[in-house]
């Protein structure tokens, strides 16, 4: 017992394989009761989840049931909103009506990991990925714009198999 150390698994992207639809295939269908058992049980072992999406209401009621605290960015599909609206105990349910209004890189945070549900605004790392969204109105604005359609159209093609 002394010798264990507590690990966190992190699901980015949770929606994608951590759904909530069952009609599923087999192997998937597996690997979501282990997640569903992970959050009921992991606690008593030192296992915790981290579950990531920007779809919250398409991951597991279940597994989303377990989590103890909630960091939410922006949030505008109505579905998704009401989700954190029903996670959340009933006396903070309003505090999720800002999910809407917040701006970029603005959160709420509200479970066993803060005092009182915040809104916290979050630095920028210092280390930045290398992902950004792409400035579509500065570059849309161009005039000098060369863009070889054909090549979009198949490296989108490439994207989706």
């Amino acid at each position: 017992m002394e010798h264990r150390h507590p690990i966190a698994l992190l699901c980015d992207e949770a929606h994608l394989y951590v759904q909530q639809s069952i009609s599923q295939d087999a192997v998937a269908e597996i690997g979501l009761k282990s997640f569903e058992r992970i959050a009921k049980e992991g606690r008593k072992y030192g296992v915790g989840l981290v579950i990531i999406s920007q779809r919250p209401s398409e991951v597991n009621r279940t597994v989303l049931s377990q989590c103890n605290n909630f960091i939410s960015l922006r949030l505008t599909n109505v579905d998704d909103q009401n989700v954190i609206k029903r996670l959340l105990p009933d006396n903070l349910g309003n505090i999720a009506d800002n999910l809407s209004l917040l701006d970029i890189a603005e959160a709420i945070i509200v479970g066993d990991a803060t005092l009182l549900p915040s809104r916290v605004k979050i630095n920028e790392p210092s280390i930045k990925p290398s992902s950004q969204t792409v400035p579509f109105w500065s570059i849309w604005g161009k005039d000098n714009s060369d863009q070889d359609l054909s090549e979009a159209i198949c490296n989108m093609i490439k994207q989706s198999k």
